[in-house]
């Protein structure tokens, strides 16, 4: 049985120097569905990764760059996903090893893409690129924190953030296990992570099926 988890990117570009990642799902009010993935005029980006996260994103159902939600998660294929996300994952390390990855919208794209995995190698990774991103001045301490917790999850230890809505069949969802204590809303706030209590409220949107506010701190870099 596949577990899913509730991760939805949208992005605001900022400069040509740095794309900033939030957690929420641009929306549009036009009704037309586009036929292909949005490619911006991104400058600072290595074309190969951007397209690549693109692509991650338009398989998820989601125009990154453009009209956002393109297709319902319950239409999503996970089985045709999984095998791209392998390939996509093969195609970065390719790139790792290359050496060209060199800005910060590199490894935050990059870190975005190996967040989609349930290998902890993968995740942590995903977790070094986001770093990275972060050191080098990008605006992605949310995506730090997430996949962080998305780490801790796959080697069966709780999620320490809150940013995770996990569910086994599409309509139960739950953060557990969530260990609410080891960080404060004090300490979550310094990772553009929301506090409990609107955690809590997120929460309750999955379970009511209306789920995709963001527990990233809106304005928060």
């Amino acid at each position: 049985m596949r577990i899913a988890y509730a991760f939805f990117i949208g992005v605001l570009l900022l400069t040509s120097q740095d794309v900033c990642l939030s957690q929420t799902v641009t929306s549009s009010k036009s009704t037309v569905v586009p036929t292909s993935p949005t490619v911006p005029p991104i400058k600072d980006v290595n074309p190969d990764v951007l397209q690549l996260v693109i692509d991650d994103q338009w398989d998820r159902g989601n125009d990154m760059f453009g009209k956002g939600r393109v297709k319902p998660q319950a239409e999503l294929d996970w089985k045709v996903i999984g095998e791209h996300d392998v390939s996509r994952h093969q195609s970065v390390r390719n790139l790792l090893a290359a050496g060209k990855l060199k800005t910060i919208n590199d490894f935050s794209f990059a870190s975005l893409i190996f967040q989609h995995s349930g290998d902890p190698s993968d995740l942590m990774l995903a977790h070094l690129l986001s770093s990275t991103a972060v050191g080098m001045g990008g605006s992605g301490k949310w995506m730090m924190a997430a996949t962080m917790d998305r780490y801790l999850q796959s080697v069966k230890q709780p999620q320490i953030f809150g940013t995770q809505f996990i569910t086994k069949d599409g309509h139960s969802w739950t953060m557990e296990p969530y260990n609410r204590t080891t960080l404060t809303d004090a300490e979550r706030a310094l990772w553009c992570v929301v506090p409990l209590a609107q955690q809590d409220k997120i929460l309750k949107q999955y379970q009511d099926g209306t789920g995709e506010a963001s527990t990233g701190m809106e304005g928060c870099k």
